[in-house]
């Protein structure tokens, strides 16, 4: 194990107010799409001759609803895709007491399905879906088992995702900056950190250690007491030997 490893480490054992702040790359190893990244899910529909932010706009809801389901059900419905070790692990140190949670850009679900309670979804999550027209909520598995599109009130379907176009949720931002306000140790995950304001977020860190892992260098690197761009994966089996 090397130095900057070794030193990881001993910050994550001795961490007691740990908060994760998770991006795309965290779930690139559970079969999901970065969606910005080369070779990812928005070169994939660019290529198909779409525009990803208006595939995934209020607009593109409000103008052609069957083919935002068509859409969102071709796109971003993967009942195969499970957490990786990255989610089982934060979840884990949850579990043990010494993390606050995680706050992440992603709308997967994962880290709720791996058994992460305190998380803000910032752009929320497939999760969950509720009807357009009467709010009645649904869960993803019953959306999915049951092929439904449309709610017995005749309203489209949609999954609680903030869409081009809509204002982040205040609750789950006023909860994010209070746990990165109050943690000892800050650990980016996946991020390039330059969608705002997410990105922003990491500002209110007033702890000791920050530290990132993600595999391309982000504006905040300089700012970091350890920097990684290596595949987190043989990162956290590392730290757990």
């Amino acid at each position: 194990m090397d130095t900057d490893l070794r030193r990881f480490k001993e910050i994550m054992n001795e961490g007691r107010r740990i908060v994760f702040f998770t991006g795309a790359g965290v779930s690139v190893k559970s079969g999901i799409p970065d969606f910005r990244s080369m070779g990812g899910l928005f070169d994939e529909i660019s290529e198909e001759g779409h525009s990803p932010e208006y595939l995934l706009s209020a607009d593109h809801l409000n103008d052609n609803p069957e083919s935002f389901i068509e859409f969102y059900r071709k796109r971003l419905l993967l009942a195969d895709k499970a957490p990786n070790i990255v989610h089982e692990y934060i979840a884990e140190l949850e579990k043990e007491g010494r993390s606050a949670g995680v706050i992440t850009q992603n709308i997967d679900g994962l880290h709720s399905d791996a058994g992460s309670r305190h998380v803000d979804e910032l752009h929320g999550t497939l999760n969950r879906f509720y009807c357009v027209s009467c709010s009645r909520q649904f869960t993803k598995e019953t959306v999915m088992t049951q092929d439904m599109k449309h709610c017995s009130c005749g309203g489209v379907l949609r999954p609680d995702i903030v869409l081009y176009g809509e204002m982040l949720n205040e609750q789950a931002i006023f909860s994010a900056i209070d746990k990165i306000s109050n943690a000892d140790v800050l650990v980016v995950l996946g991020s390039s950190l330059v969608v705002n304001p997410a990105a922003a977020m990491t500002g209110y860190f007033n702890g000791e250690h920050f530290i990132i892992i993600n595999k391309d260098p982000t504006p905040f690197d300089r700012d970091a007491s350890l920097v990684f761009n290596r595949d987190m994966t043989e990162i956290i089996e590392s730290i757990q030997q």
